[in-house]
């Protein structure tokens, strides 16, 4: 589920900009916006901290308000357009001009859109390869809202993306690419009777049938505008995709094609003066946004004067890159440092006291012989002694601290942490990643019907196959609460595979459960566990005082996963429709339907794991 602060202010600072650079100023912009006060003097300082993010309530109020201020046609796309002449991308923008070519820059895409914004997921279908037949580069895009985010309330987000993608060459001197929407999943119906943008023209779309008609805005008319196809998928890189490909519903199927999906066609253009409404081949109610780019391959001497830039001006935007990636690496290196220190005088103290120990024998051996010069000398000794002890329990003390994360992690994870001394979790860090509740069903009937004795056993011999199963799959377990585990995946190591490894997990866990059954049912009792997983943005580290510091999770995408553990019967595994997006590729389900969870404002689609 996408986090309520989903939009980078990243995105606000390239609005600004493009303000500021049409107006003089950006006066206005933020005036009557929620912010966080506590932490902010002024709306300015927060709203234009890169670092923030905001909500896209803030962000579409702030948008909104900035056409309006410049008052231009085309003024979404002309914005995000502007942000490759502008270097408006803040920080980002040192990383994009190390790149080679607009090609480096097409691939990491979905890398940028992580950075600027948690509504949408960007994917590319087919890597950048040079065209014969238009003599450019052509890449495809695949964009696809998040489940719980319409994307009709974020539309005017859409022409903006299309802007920052064409500006993309333009870092290199060459032409805006051209960015061609293929498919867009809007309705129209409730696009252009609702979004803003529209509704000024009182179009009154709607359906019936298999046509959409309208009317028109010059002469009142009710007009046909689009007819219902049948999209027809194309096999990219081993991959079934839409790319707007098209059947008219009086054309017969191929003899055992698939049929792919219902979607409409625009077939008339709808515009007044410069605004184009509707344009002739649009394709609406397709499943994701398709986007086709091209544009002009990079010269032999623009690539050798990109060079040659780099060269002169590299020192500067060095520094600049330079300074980012060390704040990143900053705390994992101070507590690397701090670790060799603390064992280099923890080993030197451990001597001094061995050798102080054999010393302080051997004058007691000589007390008789020197009882003057021994007694002075034990005082002091004593003194010193005892300052030493002092020294050693707190460096052991801090010692202990460190080695806490043998507590939740695999024998292997802990050696390689411990080797490389990566510090952990230093800082709390809000990151993707994927947790799992865990819990026996009806545990307290079990409580009550046999002794202690025979409890402790069977609990023994089912955690221990528990942490067997999490640390095979590299999981980090977090806590242990009588029968209920809390395990994450995604930190302290990082994965890309988080979600898949969960979900194995969880198989793992079910099948062992299954195998354990024969023993529990000596006491009268079947063995069944519920199990929770859900993937998002959440907050890891240590949390807590110094004295009582506790490295766990926290945040909303915890509480789901909480949600649906508590919600799986016996045997069941259910995942959010965010974790099943990253693991449909092996793994089947059932349905369970939508939930709703404290502090989520959309219901949360839920499926069964099917083992």
């Amino acid at each position: 589920m996408t986090r309520g602060d989903c939009i980078s202010n990243r995105n606000i600072r390239i609005v600004s900009t493009y303000v500021s650079h049409k107006l003089g100023s950006y006066h206005g912009l933020f005036d009557g916006l929620s912010y966080r006060s506590d932490e902010y003097s002024t709306p300015e300082d927060f709203f234009l901290n890169e670092d923030e993010w905001t909500t896209q309530e803030n962000f579409e109020k702030i948008f909104r308000r900035a056409r309006k201020l410049v008052n231009e046609p085309n003024f979404y796309f002309n914005c995000g357009a502007s942000s490759g002449r502008l270097g408006s991308w803040g920080r980002l923008h040192y990383f994009v001009k190390v790149f080679a070519s607009p090609t480096d820059g097409y691939k990491r895409i979905p890398f940028f859109n992580r950075n600027f914004n948690d509504t949408k997921e960007i994917e590319v279908i087919q890597p950048p390869a040079y065209d014969r037949r238009s003599r450019k580069v052509r890449t495809l895009l695949k964009v696809e809202s998040n489940a719980d985010i319409d994307p009709h309330k974020d539309y005017i987000r859409d022409p903006y993306l299309r802007g920052i993608l064409s500006s993309i060459p333009t870092i290199w001197g060459i032409d805006p690419a051209e960015v061609r929407q293929i498919l867009n999943p809007y309705n129209p119906e409730v696009l252009f009777n609702e979004e803003p943008e529209f509704v000024p023209y009182n179009l009154e779309v709607k359906i019936t049938g298999d046509q959409i008609t309208l009317r028109d805005p010059i002469d009142g008319k009710r007009r046909v505008v689009g007819e219902t196809i049948i999209l027809k998928p194309e096999i990219i890189a081993g991959r079934e995709v839409f790319l707007g490909k098209y059947r008219r519903l009086a054309e017969p199927p191929l003899s055992g094609s698939f049929e792919g999906k219902e979607a409409f066609l625009i077939t008339k253009d709808i515009r007044i003066d410069e605004h184009v409404l509707l344009e002739m081949g649009e394709i609406f109610l397709a499943p994701y946004f398709m986007l086709d780019i091209s544009y002009d391959q990079l010269s032999f001497r623009r690539r050798f004067s990109q060079v040659f830039r780099i060269g002169n001006d590299g020192k500067g935007r060095s520094q600049d890159l330079t300074e980012t990636i060390n704040q990143l690496r900053k705390s994992m290196e101070a507590k690397s440092r701090a670790y060799q220190i603390l064992e280099k005088t923890n080993a030197e103290l451990s001597k001094a006291k061995a050798s102080l120990d054999e010393y302080s024998q051997g004058l007691e051996r000589k007390v008789e012989e020197r009882t003057a010069e021994l007694r002075l000398a034990q005082d002091e000794l004593l003194q010193l002694n005892s300052e030493l002890e002092s020294k050693v329990k707190k460096q052991i003390i801090e010692l202990e601290r460190y080695n806490e994360l043998r507590r939740y992690l695999s024998p292997k994870l802990t050696e390689k942490i411990l080797s490389a001394g990566d510090a952990f979790g230093d800082e709390p860090t809000r990151k993707m990643m994927t947790v799992v509740f865990t819990d026996i069903r009806g545990f307290s009937r079990v409580t009550d019907s046999i002794e202690p004795e025979e409890l402790f056993h069977v609990l023994d011999g089912y955690l221990s196959a528990m942490i067997d199963i999490i640390h095979h799959h590299d999981g980090t377990l977090n806590k242990v609460i009588g029968d209920g585990l809390l395990i994450f995946f995604g930190d302290p190591i990082a994965v890309e595979d988080h979600a898949e490894r969960a979900v194995r997990m969880a198989i793992d866990m079910q099948r062992m459960v299954r195998d354990l059954g024969s023993e529990w049912t000596q006491y009268g009792y079947d063995l069944g566990i519920g199990i929770g997983i859900n993937t998002g943005y959440m907050t890891v580290g240590n949390i807590g005082p110094d004295t009582h510091k506790d490295y766990t999770v926290i945040g909303n995408q915890v509480n789901v996963a909480a949600r649906l553990e508590s919600m799986a019967g016996a045997g069941q595994t259910l995942i959010s429709q965010r974790t099943y997006s990253k693991v449909k590729h092996f793994v089947d389900v059932r349905p369970v339907g939508d939930i709703d969870v404290k502090g989520i404002h959309q219901p949360v689609k839920t499926y069964d794991v099917i083992w």
